[in-house]
């Protein structure tokens, strides 16, 4: 998709949600991630492009519909559904990481000094892959996860010092396993003076991007090796279908806890309630992960494919 083309979509969702969703410029500007003029602009071209007839003439309208009704009923600030190409799969990947980008440069853009904190996985890294080089220093990136195996390896999907070193900033790392050994370790570690500083600045963070994890027997969790499949089976059988960060939820996105669940390193979701957090998942794969993530009221903003964002919106209706 070239410049123009990403440029017309983004006036046809624009044109989408004044012209049908009903919403103020103002509100077009939040969802979009664009200024009040920019939101000008893209109206301005929708109508130039003769988008604008009775309905919106463009095949995004039906996405735009699927991301209305997902922002309604979770009560989200945004919902971005990008395009799913079922005769290439491997392209939603691709389609998810240049939308994260562009929600990651609308908080970057902005002058006044941001704290971003990030989750690992491969959709947030993807993400911060798209993400073009530009200096922004007044910012700060930080882990809201520990970025070590099982086997004492750094974490191939951490994408803090990535984006940081992109954009020149200060960036915070979490030194520890996803899952400690022992409830005594946990607790050793986030008793160090480095823990808690890191826990401070992401608690304080303006915006937070995670990924969505799916529980199941090819769970991300162990197929990174954060778990063993001991544990990923222990996961599976106290009920968890998805997990936020390493912290486990069930299907009404409840969290869990179990065992393991008191391992867990990961900044604590209930210490981010206050923060805005967008989840960025997709694949049919990943929808009973997404439901329970959205169910439970941890997310803010989602940045989803068509497919499972339909499959969301028919599960509503169950």
């Amino acid at each position: 998709m070239d410049k123009f083309e990403q440029r017309l979509e983004q006036a046809a969702r624009a044109a989408w949600l004044s012209y049908v969703g009903g919403r103020t410029q103002d509100d077009i500007a939040v969802q979009l991630g664009v200024s009040r003029p920019g939101v000008q602009r893209l109206l301005s071209l929708a109508r130039q492009e003769r988008l604008v007839k009775i309905s919106i003439d463009h095949p995004v309208a039906s996405s735009m519909a699927l991301s209305d009704t997902l922002v309604e009923h979770f009560g989200l600030s945004f919902c971005d559904v990008v395009p799913s190409d079922t005769q290439s799969p491997e392209s939603i990947a691709e389609y998810l990481a240049v939308a994260g980008a562009e929600r990651l440069a609308f908080y970057l853009g902005r002058q006044q000094p941001q704290t971003i904190s990030l989750s690992t996985g491969r959709a947030v890294r993807a993400a911060v892959e798209a993400l073009s080089r530009s200096e922004r220093p007044q910012h700060r990136i930080v882990s809201l996860v520990g970025n070590v195996a099982l086997d004492g390896s750094s974490n191939r999907y951490d994408s803090v010092m990535l984006l940081a070193d992109k954009i020149g900033a200060d960036r915070f790392l979490l030194p520890a396993p996803v899952v400690a050994a022992s409830i005594e370790e946990k607790e050793s570690l986030q008793g160090q003076n480095l823990v808690k500083a890191v826990f401070k600045v992401a608690c304080e963070a303006d915006v937070g991007m995670i990924g969505i994890g799916r529980l199941d027997a090819q769970a991300t969790l162990f197929q990174d090796q954060f778990i063993s499949a001991a544990e990923r089976d222990e996961l599976m059988e106290v009920g968890a279908v998805g997990e936020l960060m390493g912290w486990p939820l069930d299907t009404h996105g409840r969290l869990i806890d179990c065992p393991l669940a008191q391992r867990i390193t990961s900044v604590p979701l209930t210490s981010l309630k206050a923060q805005p957090l967008i989840g960025l998942a997709g694949g049919h794969d990943k929808v009973p992960a997404i439901l329970c993530a959205l169910r439970g009221g941890w997310l803010q903003g989602l940045i989803i494919d068509e497919v499972a964002a339909q499959r969301v919106c028919a599960a509503l209706k169950e």
